[in-house]
């Protein structure tokens, strides 16, 4: 059969560009005025319809990988979609849709172009793969006299994305476009297929348990769960079965990532099911043929699972958290999970963050572990790990943790009660249906305080009150003795840090290129970055150990006393390092005077200075800093005239640090004070005078 390249005669439209690159509208007729001219021009239209200009799909789609544009990684691929879809015969979308799911199912089982067949032997193998029409051969005989066209497309799509699996995730990404309510209202976001497949994966522990999803039409967390799977296992898959199309979908998805698939139990999972093998229960609610389903629907269905559970079965279940955890208003659903809770088999239980469900981003979501109860537990000592992570992302590290609390959460009590969990808290059962209500770790449990002292909370306020009375009255008492004259000003242009620099009056030196995970706080050598010169940090708080310094950084160079410390990015600011003996760190850079006294040069007065002006900072809306550091003007005075000015400006500064040593006292009595009134255990005397006596 002729191959047949549907796609370079593909027109678009601007808008059609946009989605293809996954870019907003306006970008697409930015790169076309940007790259009108030049060796690489934005393609011409190919036809005007009305004002609606047209381009060739494959001249748009070169030309946005020459200049690596867009965000998108499956450019070609969707491509072919595109044109598939917008093929121009009289076939529907959700005809071409299952067709060409089906052809690259076929491509997957077979191994072969599909384009070396004609029409009848596309139809001979279909029928061979699927004879009794479960899965694919009615939606490849859809295709009718266009069957052949589609499977050259389905071909191009394969080749496009390297492998018909890599395609047909392309397709089912389209489903969101195409407004695919069967297939979108229930489609879980990447984070919340990841960590149901990892915890999953660590929970099997044997190579011949089956992947069982009692959903007659999902597929989303077998197919996440493959990726996690070793590559080249062959992994068996039970799901439940219908006659609908979103349900064929899934089975074809399911065959395209290799899976192996066993029926259903007889009847299906609707009612009393049995399944004498080892099995590992994944599903999700609400699943694509259950959106509409109640609390109470969907405690019902996980208790039928629960019911059927032996010693080799587990199961994790991922839905809504007004059903797994919050407190329940219905008394049928509260009655099923409290049997749930009863039976020993709730093993954990994680409240997650919201938008986990793109089509409700505000519905909270949650995980259930089941596993086979242990008749040697008693029922007094049966327990339930508890876990909120509705405020925590989930990233590598969260799914970590909590792949370690189900873990531990599996073993026996003993083992329970010496596991140091991440997220969870271990809560009794007898408690949890005592107390009845939501199933969230209670509060006391996570966070353990120790009773408060009201006897040292009234001693620390009689410190910290004649700790802020002698910084007081020094502020108050101390005499500033500032002498100044006044003149006319020279109007003498001040030199740049750059004619300084190559004067050698002034040096910048580079800052330590130093991994932040070396950086701790506590003793060692202080160090000055960005977040300390633009005020974020206080210099002093990060430290890096001076052994570690000395051997990773061994080129490592310390500031010397008076060394104005800057950076330019993220924000401009500077700051004297009166001390020395500091590590900068980069992209902070040291600027030193090289010789103060006879220079004219004082570091606390150039720092003030370049702040008022705002040298280094960025404007509004630009991509880049302000003036380079060897634009900025650095002001000098007469060399006799620096050692008053010194003398003043270190007055000046203990000033400072002395109100700011009161600041931190009032804070602290402030939070002392509060604190100690809060908990009942401190009264303030009508005097308002201070009595650490006990009341």
């Amino acid at each position: 059969m002729r191959d047949i390249d549907r796609t370079s005669s593909l027109l678009l439209t601007k808008p059609d560009i946009a989605a293809l690159a996954k870019v907003q509208r306006p970008v697409v007729s930015m790169w076309a005025k940007r790259y009108r001219d030049g060796d690489r021009p934005f393609p011409k239209p190919v036809s005007t319809d009305g004002r609606q200009e047209k381009f060739s799909g494959t001249e748009v789609v070169d030309w946005i990988r020459s200049r690596n544009l867009g965000n998108s990684d499956t450019l070609a691929e969707d491509l072919a979609l595109h044109a598939a879809l917008d093929h121009g015969s009289a076939l529907s979308r959700d005809v071409v849709f299952n067709g060409i799911s089906a052809l690259l199912c076929m491509k997957a089982m077979l191994g072969e172009s599909l384009a070396d067949l004609d029409a009848p032997d596309l139809l001979d193998e279909a029928d061979e793969l699927d004879p009794d029409d479960e899965f694919l051969y009615g939606e490849i005989e859809s295709l009718g006299g266009e069957l052949g066209v589609f499977a050259s497309f389905a071909d191009q799509m394969a080749d496009a994305a390297y492998t018909p699996a890599q395609a047909f995730e392309t397709i089912m990404a389209q489903r969101f476009r195409l407004q695919r309510a069967d297939l979108v209202d229930s489609a879980l976001a990447a984070p919340a297929l990841e960590l149901c497949a990892r915890v999953c994966a660590a929970l099997t522990a044997d190579d011949r348990a089956v992947f069982v999803d009692p959903s007659v039409a999902g597929s989303d967390l077998l197919v996440a769960l493959r990726s996690v799977l070793p590559e080249y296992g062959e992994p068996m898959a039970m799901t439940g079965e219908a006659p609908t199309a979103a349900s064929r979908l899934a089975r074809r998805r399911l065959a395209v990532h290799h899976w192996r698939r066993r029926r259903a139990p007889e009847g299906g999972f609707g009612g009393g099911f049995v399944l004498d093998e080892p099995a590992m229960f994944l599903t999700q609610y609400p699943s694509p043929c259950g959106v509409g389903m109640t609390d109470a629907q969907i405690l019902a269905d996980i208790d039928n699972i629960a019911l059927q559970m032996g010693p080799e079965h587990r199961a994790v279940i991922i839905g809504p958290a007004s059903a797994l955890v919050d407190e329940l208003g219905d008394r049928q659903a509260d009655a099923i999970r409290s049997g749930l809770v009863r039976s020993d088999r709730l093993r954990a239980v994680f409240r997650l963050p919201e938008g986990l469900l793109p089509a409700r981003p505000g519905l909270s979501m949650a995980l259930w572990v089941l596993g086979a109860a242990d008749p040697a537990v008693k029922p007094a000592d049966r327990w339930t790990v508890l876990a909120d992570l509705s405020a925590v992302e989930l990233d590598d590290g969260a799914v970590v943790g909590v792949i370690a609390d189900v873990t531990a959460s599996m073993g026996t009590w003993k083992s329970v009660l010496t596991s140091a969990f991440r997220h969870g808290v271990v809560d009794k059962t007898a408690k949890l249906l005592a107390t009845g209500g939501a199933l969230t770790p209670p509060q006391t449990k996570r966070v353990r305080r120790p009773r408060f002292d009201g006897a040292a909370a009234a001693g620390r306020i009689v410190e910290l009150v004649d700790a802020t009375n002698l910084r007081a009255g020094g502020l108050l008492d101390g005499n500033l003795n500032l002498r100044v004259e006044y003149g006319e000003a020279g109007g003498l242009r001040m030199p740049t840090a750059g004619q300084l620099a190559e004067s050698r009056d002034l040096k910048v030196l580079p800052g330590n290129r130093i991994d932040e995970s070396d950086l701790e706080t506590g003793e060692g050598v202080r160090v000055i970055g960005a977040e300390e010169v633009l005020g974020g940090r206080r210099v002093g708080e990060r430290v890096i150990d001076r052994l570690t310094l000395t051997t990773r950084y061994p080129s490592g160079r310390y500031t010397e006393p008076g060394d104005l410390v800057f950076c330019t990015s993220p924000g401009f600011g500077v700051v004297v390092d009166v001390e020395g003996s500091s590590v900068v760190v980069s992209p902070a850079r040291i600027m030193r005077i090289a010789d103060p006294a006879s220079s004219g040069m004082v570091p606390e007065l150039i720092a003030r200075h370049l702040l008022a002006k705002g040298v280094g900072a960025r404007p509004s809306g630009a991509i880049r800093s302000g003036h380079a550091w060897k634009g900025w003007e650095i002001p000098r005075i007469p060399p006799d005239r620096v050692p008053a000015v010194t003398e003043a400006l270190h007055d000046l500064r203990e000033r400072r640090r002395a109100a700011t040593e009161l600041l931190d006292n009032l804070d602290q009595l402030t939070t002392t004070l509060i604190d100690g009134v809060a908990h009942g255990a401190l009264t303030v005397a009508g005097d308002t005078e201070t009595h650490p006596e006990r009341g």
